[in-house]
């Protein structure tokens, strides 16, 4: 990277600058991309796993908003249909008013309405099916444990749901690669060479081996989406304030609830945006990988990005609300994992408790501003639209830069891995070729690119699952080393298989894994230690 001059440099390698990087590169720019941790570390790992079409939206009359919602679902269950597949929701409806199906019928027409073309171009299996209005006898059927009284039918629609975020977010990068990107995780920025009002480079630091050097640009794309404030502050300081304040949202994993479908419970907490009042905003409870997922919280925090984490508190906290809202009785013990992330905050909440995250991306040209004219931060929302917010960006700096570029084509390439045609044609043959019991799980994480894992696992050892799993083969830890450049354990654990994304996949897997990635990287037995370390740590909450 030192030794070369790239059209682009984007700071941040979570979902929204692989995504950027994936369509610069498809146009035919020189792209580098420099992430301080692994890709796809922060807020990207902590999404709820859904790709929404923005239903909600209603209620704010916001129609511009919820058909890009659409579209980008639409999208991405084109570009990764291994990797993101429909999922039922249920409402219940309660009165004849605003929350009464006579109203939800009305809604699910104008969701119908708006997204008629939401299947256009996709197989059987990632169709979009229509809303309709249930029985109360059915909707208690799903959804036992939900409050009776008054309850008069139920609202079924469906949206996407991600099987595994993290190997979304590395497809990205991946595909990026693939079109000759340069991506470089663990590489943090440090400082920028500024030369009349240009960046020339972008100063950086290897934090595995803390050597330093220069990545040189003509154009630089600030996409570190909690960090970006903190970025741009390097500008004039090498060691800017890391304060910040932003929207804390935290996700939990827990053993699997009796409803079978996703549902909605309403919180406590004002959607103070919100044009048709409906009550508070939701929290959601979904089915995925044969747990659950309970989320999103809104709290506020203050201080430095680095400094985030999901405490015994903030735990303990949810599961109150949730326990007096649903009759879950879910206790700290039945919390598997937990996943969060920091996200803008808007302008709308004034209220000191709350802290609502902001509904609206944002791309600051810094030119605009006084700022260096080859400077553009981009802070994202919603990982549902990284792929439009990230073409938006790249068509603001073709017309920036001038002259003859390439148009976005990521609407309609497949991500890596998702050229797979049909999937359940896919799955049967993936059953005919992969050892026993992992078909599937291999089919969904790594879609086309499974053959590259099945290519490693003819040798009879690496064919073998990882003590105490069920599904992840001793090969799925020698091709992220090799073929996805992870250089720690979590990044084998957390991001590049879904060993231990339901929870702590046990001692002797993490042992085994740590000993596959020594041998491949030369690992020091105190560097295996402290790698197992680092590991443990992800499952111990602050």
């Amino acid at each position: 990277m030192c030794d070369e001059r790239f059209d682009l440099v984007i700071l941040g390698g979570g979902v929204y600058g692989l995504s950027a990087a994936w369509d610069a590169a498809l146009r035919g720019w020189k792209v580098a991309v420099l992430e301080k941790g692994d890709f796809g570390q922060a807020t990207s790992s902590g999404s709820l796993k859904l790709i929404h079409g923005g239903l909600r939206y209603l209620q704010h009359l916001n129609f511009v908003r919820m058909r890009i919602s659409i579209n980008e679902r639409r999208r991405m269950l084109t570009i990764a249909p291994h990797l993101v597949h429909p999922l039922e929701f249920v409402m219940p409806c309660y009165g004849h008013g605003i929350k009464g199906p006579e109203a939800m019928r009305m809604a699910l027409l104008v969701n119908d309405v708006m997204s008629f073309d939401r299947n256009k171009g996709l197989s059987r299996p990632g169709r979009i099916p229509p809303g309709r209005i249930i029985s109360k006898a059915e909707c208690l059927e799903l959804l036992p444990g939900i409050r009776a009284e008054g309850l008069t039918a139920g609202a079924i629609f469906y949206d996407g749901q991600m099987h595994n975020s993290e190997r979304l977010t590395l497809s990205f990068g991946l595909s990026a690669a693939q079109q000759g990107a340069a991506l470089a995780n663990y590489v943090e920025a440090t400082g920028f060479r500024v030369e009349n009002r240009r960046i020339k480079a972008v100063r950086v630091r290897d934090t595995l081996s803390d050597r330093t050097f220069e990545v040189a640009g003509e154009w630089f794309l600030n996409m570190t989406g909690p960090w970006s404030d903190l970025t741009v502050r390097l500008l004039d300081s090498p060691a800017p304030d890391r304060q910040v304040v932003r929207s804390k949202g935290i996700q939990l994993v827990t053993h699997p609830l009796p409803p079978r479908v996703a549902f909605p419970i309403e919180s406590r907490q004002r959607d103070a945006t919100a044009v048709i009042k409906r009550g508070g905003r939701n929290y959601f409870v979904t089915p995925w990988r044969g747990m659950s997922i309970l989320g999103t919280t809104d709290t506020l925090f203050r201080g430095a990005p680095e400094d985030y984490a999901v405490t015994q508190a903030d735990v303990a906290e949810f599961l109150a609300d949730l326990n007096a809202l649903y009759p879950a009785d879910l206790k700290p013990s039945d919390v598997r994992f937990w996943v969060g992330g920091l996200r803008p905050i808007g302008d709308e909440d004034t209220n000191p408790e709350h802290a609502l995250a902001s509904h609206k991306s944002q791309i600051r040209d810094h030119s605009r501003e006084g700022g260096p004219d080859n400077l553009v931060s981009v802070v994202g929302i919603k990982y549902t639209v990284c792929r439009h917010i990230a073409q938006r960006a790249l068509d603001h700096l073709v017309a920036r830069r001038g002259g003859a570029s390439a148009p976005c084509r990521t609407a309609v390439t497949p991500l890596a891995g998702g050229d797979i045609g049909d999937l359940e044609s896919f799955l049967d043959s993936a059953r005919r070729t992969a050892p026993p019991g992992t078909a599937e799980h291999l089919a969904h994480n790594y879609g086309a690119r499974m053959k590259n894992v099945l290519a490693l696992a003819a040798n009879p050892e690496a064919r073998e699952l990882l003590p105490g799993s069920s599904e992840v083969l001793r090969a799925e830890v020698l091709h992220a080393v090799r073929e996805e450049m992870a250089l720690k354990l979590t990044d084998v654990v957390l991001r590049r298989t879904d060993l231990g994304t339901l929870g702590h996949p046990g001692r002797p897997a993490l042992e085994e894994a740590v000993r596959l990635m020594a041998k491949e990287l030369g690992w020091t037995p105190d560097r295996q230690q402290r790698e197992l370390a680092d590991a443990e740590a992800v499952y111990h909450l602050a």
